[in-house]
């Protein structure tokens, strides 16, 4: 047991001031490089170099011994299924303690250009998570080691029992020199190398950049820190009987555990909480989807930036933990708690932090959460994403007519976000007030008046005992919010004008009349000009609710918006599973970034949505998108080339995109015999009415659904009640 007891003195923590000394010189590859070259062809013993480690050039020269040839291609060993199979379930228990650690790691949603292995005495990888593709012969049926892949950085820290980084042309086989890899040793207890641990990335551009330096450093942390972590648990689960009697002898392991406690503790225990790595000087370096999603954008847009741009506290990190690790901060006016910790190397050297966020408990809720009726409006204008001219302008137009108490139309398509401005627009203008809202589509006719101007007991039959205000009436103080306000009956908004001019609410069978004081903001997706000339809307209430005009432009028009969009709601998706990184094939992101996407933002979100779940190998392709979205970006030309997916006119102001002509029959542009255009050319194109195209609008939805009315509900903006009486009226 002597040489057990010496073995648990092992240093597995990563020697960070090696790796710093390694690589101060950039032309450090290039020196190794050359060195590796003198050898294989000269034979020049590469102890000789300065720059290969004695390590390294043992174990070329026992690679070059074993017969391997340095530009071999098809590295590694094949084992069978049932050596394979043998294999697990011989290491079973250590199999499931790796497991339950990695696990952790794994929902980091690192890059896919990173992967964790880990790997017995043998080099055959037990458990794997990251990119199983980072190169061709990592694969659960491959055994890996100095024998048949020659110098490489777990065989080394299994033969030298510490940690080794191993950077591209240290490696012996050209085929690995664009990798660089981190490895740490598990040891049992009588000092056997059992396993290791590796991280492995590929460098595309075969040189170390600054940001790669600081990769390894903390990479080789990370590593040697879940190397101590595992070996401290499976000597726990061995030593649990003996636990009190080696105490003394398990000293410097627990040390080496307590190194990696903070780590473990705010990764493993909070990793449903958002999570920042800072190095020393508060740059993060990395970032988990969570963490992102607080501050509305993707992990690899924070990657790079000073965590005290995001918290900001006005004192320093030090003076964070010094008065007891805890901060406050807010996210557009959300309050978050961050928890900040130091991150120590092998020496106790401080490397960075580590920064767990969480939402803090909710400030007094706007809306209905401050003592009054209405509904919760909770969005402002900083939480309306998108990061285009189009939208900045329509948020700006917008933030100053809230100033005002002018009336306020919000004009825009489907799913371009008219009540998310309706909400910002409330709470810039008149936060502490109620917000009352009501969808004129949504509710049957005969009970918009009531919804609206409220009853007195009696006034009809089924009215409560008592009565009951109106929307317009509890509105006092605040912002009503008509939405669909062009599908209100004709008789009711007459009354919603006089209501308007002069701020007197009468309920339905009342006979007194009530001052009101709010501020009205309406929206529509329809062309309401065009209403007026077809005597569906009165010309005068237009004038009234269009005193102040916000045109939200349609997601086709707010460039580089699909794109970003897309990757939020993936990383939505991420947050939610808990699953892998999603990425979009290039082919997928110019589909979203070239389709039209006529139900706007609602349309793309359930599109990635559908998107995310169908998609295998962590890679959404085009055909992973819903079919009618997929059709449409292969629909043919006439010449039998793939046809440009569609493209949608710009509508005019206040003009919805269903408002569209219909071609006629087809016919020659020109006259056969005098070359002329054909009167069918010359003719205006017949436009359809509102009737035909709403009959359109449900039968396409209703296609697009599958027959499923209540998604074809969805597609359309409207409730499956309203959907079941438009087709009972279209019979």
């Amino acid at each position: 047991m002597d040489d057990a007891t010496d073995s648990l003195d092992i240093n597995y923590a990563s020697d960070l001031q090696l790796i710093r000394s390694m690589h101060e010189d950039d032309s450090f590859w290039d020196s190794i490089l050359d060195a590796k070259l003198d050898f294989l062809n000269n034979g020049t013993d590469p102890h000789l170099a300065p720059c290969v480690r004695p390590e390294i050039a043992d174990s070329w020269i026992n690679s070059r011994d074993n017969g391997l040839d340095p530009d071999e291609e098809n590295l590694g060993e094949y084992i069978s299924e049932e050596a394979y199979e043998e294999t697990l379930a011989k290491n079973a228990q250590l199999i499931a303690t790796v497991k339950s650690l990695l696990r952790s790691v794994e929902s980091l949603n690192l890059q896919n250009d990173y992967i964790f292995e880990f790997l017995d005495a043998n080099g055959t990888p037990l458990v794997l998570i990251g990119n199983l593709r980072l190169h061709r012969f990592v694969g659960l049926n491959y055994r890996c080691n100095e024998r048949n892949m020659g110098t490489n950085a777990h065989s080394l820290c299994m033969r030298h029992k510490k940690p080794f980084v191993i950077i591209g042309p240290e490696h012996y086989c050209f085929k690995l020199q664009g990798l660089i890899a981190c490895a740490a040793p598990l040891i049992d207890q009588s000092g056997t190398s059992i396993g290791a641990l590796t991280l492995t990335q590929p460098i595309s551009d075969n040189s170390l950049t600054s940001a790669n330096k600081k990769l390894l450093a903390h990479a080789m942390s990370l590593v040697s820190s879940l190397a101590t972590t595992i070996n401290g648990q499976m000597r726990l689960h061995e030593y649990d009987i003996q636990l009190a009697e080696t105490e003394s002898k398990y000293s410097k392991a627990s040390l080496e555990a307590q190194r990696f406690e903070v780590i473990s503790r705010n990764i493993i225990g909070t990793v449903k909480d958002g999570i920042l790595i800072c190095d020393a000087q508060d740059t993060i370096t990395l970032a988990t989807p969570e963490a992102a999603h607080m501050f509305k954008t993707a992990p690899d847009e924070l990657l790079g930036l000073n965590v005290n741009t995001l918290i900001n506290d006005n004192r320093s990190f030090e003076e964070v933990i010094e008065q007891g690790g805890s901060s406050s901060f807010a996210v557009d006016g959300v309050p978050y708690e961050a928890k900040i910790s130091r991150i120590y190397g092998s020496d106790r050297d401080f490397e960075g932090y580590i920064v767990s966020l969480k939402e803090a408990k909710p400030l007094s809720s706007m809306g209905a959460s401050r003592g009054k009726a209405g509904d919760v409006a909770t969005v402002t204008f900083e939480d309306i994403l998108g990061k285009s001219l189009q939208i900045s302008r329509a948020k700006s137009l917008a933030a100053r007519f809230a100033k005002s108490n002018e009336n306020i139309l919000l004009a825009g398509e489907s799913g371009t976000g008219k009540e998310l401005f309706a909400q910002a627009i409330h709470n810039k203008s008149c936060p502490n007030g109620p917000f009352m809202s009501i969808n004129c589509a949504a509710i049957p006719p005969r009970l918009i008046e009531s919804e609206l101007f409220g009853y007195e007991s009696g006034s009809f039959t089924g009215a409560e005992r008592g009565g009951k205000p109106g929307k317009i009436e509890l509105s006092d103080g605040g912002t009503l919010f008509l939405d669909e306000i062009g599908d209100m009956p004709l008789e009711l908004q007459a009354t919603l004008l006089r209501v308007l001019e002069n701020k007197r609410v009468i309920r339905v069978g009342g006979k007194s009349y009530k001052q009101i004081d709010f501020r009205l903001v309406a929206a529509t997706n329809q062309n309401l000009p065009q209403l007026v000339e077809q005597h569906q809307f009165r010309e005068d209430l237009l004038y009234r609710i269009s005193v102040l005009t916000v045109d939200l432009p349609p997601l086709r028009e707010r460039l580089g918006d699909a794109l970003y969009f897309a990757r939020y709601f993936l990383n939505e998706c991420q947050i939610k599973t808990g699953n892998g990184l999603v990425r979009l094939s290039d082919e997928a992101a110019k589909l979203i970034e070239t389709y039209t996407w006529p139900g706007n933002v609602r349309q793309l979100k359930h599109a990635i949505y559908s998107a995310y779940y169908t998609c295998e190998d962590g890679t959404i392709s085009v055909e992973d998108f819903p079919s009618y979205i997929v059709n449409a970006a292969k629909t043919p030309s006439d010449e039998g080339v793939e046809a440009p997916l569609p493209q949608a006119a710009p509508a005019p102001q206040n003009e919805s995109s269903s408002s569209f002509k219909v071609q006629s029959a087809p016919a020659s542009a020109q006259s056969a015999e005098s070359g002329e255009p054909s009167p069918a050319a010359k003719a205006p194109l017949p436009t359809l009415s509102l009737k035909e195209l709403e009959s359109i609008a449900i039968n396409e939805a209703i296609l697009q659904a599958d027959g499923n009315i209540a998604t074809a509900a969805a597609i359309l903006d409207i409730s499956k009640a309203t959907l079941y009486r438009k087709l009972k009226e279209s019979q």
